[in-house]
């Protein structure tokens, strides 16, 4: 019986290790662009609703009290802690008079691999403590050009094109992109230490057509070319999503063009037109339609909205 105890028990930390390297192996490969940094205080109550943006936004809670909502979730905003809104999530939120907040808004990059927000689920809030507020102040005392220039909470999320702050980032040098890197790293360490693995075994068939889908984004893609290099039919493809994903392959394909798309209105100046042809669709209207039933703006409504 202790054999097979102390076999069972290997096999256990086996498979953890091997979770532990995958996810290791996964967020080393995450390119991560530092938009915004700062310090805001409300001065009275103000409500965002239909908020969805194209990078992270974390917030860090100095004093006073706010609301979070996602589509799964509500949040009461307490002092002394980190909330994470993920990239592409459609939120409102509710400043109450008094909110003072710390601000990181994170862009990431990523190459072969697919949206980190895609593969791990992260708590949305956790407990910070004195290193976190220390390393807010100092990174926003040492990177003031990083704040952004507003008072109140509703100029505070009625951006400007990102394309300037993405500018800055890459011009900045090498030793500056790490200190900035590293600050979010260790704020980040606060969610990814709580963090889950969506997909517990994720079958290397769909992180090849994940990878496909991601670096073709701006082609025509059909279900059947996806099928293909799985090598399996294009129904059992259908299967694999629904179960794994709960989307459709095709729906997947849609949400990441759609995401692409929204990268490129908010750091880019390309024309409506373009956008729709970068993301491979061929009928600019077809793109509207798809854009506006998915994120609830047409194209150029949305860059208004977050200009």
């Amino acid at each position: 019986m202790r054999k097979k105890t102390y076999l069972c028990n290997a096999k256990d930390e086996r498979h953890i290790i091997t979770e532990r390297n995958r996810m290791k192996t996964e967020l080393e490969l995450v390119n991560i662009c530092v938009l915004n940094a700062g310090f805001a205080q409300v001065d009275k109550r103000w409500e965002g609703k239909g908020l969805s943006s194209p990078f992270a936004r974390l917030y860090y809670v100095k004093e006073g009290q706010g609301t979070i909502s996602m589509p799964e979730t509500e949040l009461a905003m307490k002092p002394g802690h980190m909330y994470l809104i993920p990239s592409f999530m459609p939120h409102s939120i509710v400043c109450q008079s008094g909110l003072a907040f710390y601000y990181l808004f994170v862009y990431e990059r990523y190459g072969t691999q697919t949206d980190i927000f895609d593969l791990y689920s992260f708590p949305h809030e956790v407990e910070a403590n004195q290193a976190i507020d220390l390393l807010f102040e100092n990174y926003c005392n040492y990177y003031p050009e990083l704040t952004l220039p507003y008072a109140s909470a509703k100029d505070f999320y009625a951006h400007p094109s990102y394309r300037e702050y993405a500018i800055r980032y890459a011009q900045m040098d090498r030793s500056q992109k790490m200190q900035l890197q590293g600050f979010v790293w260790i704020v980040a360490s606060f969610f990814i230490k709580k963090a889950q693995k969506k997909l517990q075994e994720m079958d290397n068939r769909l992180m090849k057509v994940f990878a496909y889908v991601k670096n073709n984004v701006t082609q025509e893609i059909e279900v059947e070319q996806l099928a293909n290099l799985a090598c399996v039919t294009k129904s059992h493809l259908e299967r694999m999503f629904r179960e794994k994903m709960g989307i459709s392959p095709l729906q997947y394909i849609l949400r990441s063009k759609i995401q692409c798309a929204q990268r490129l209105l908010i750091t880019t100046e390309y024309s409506i037109n373009v956008i729709a042809r970068e993301v491979g669709f061929s009928d600019t209207s077809y793109f509207i339609r798809v854009f506006r039933k998915r994120i609830g703006f047409t194209p150029q409504d949305y860059r208004l909205h977050l200009k």
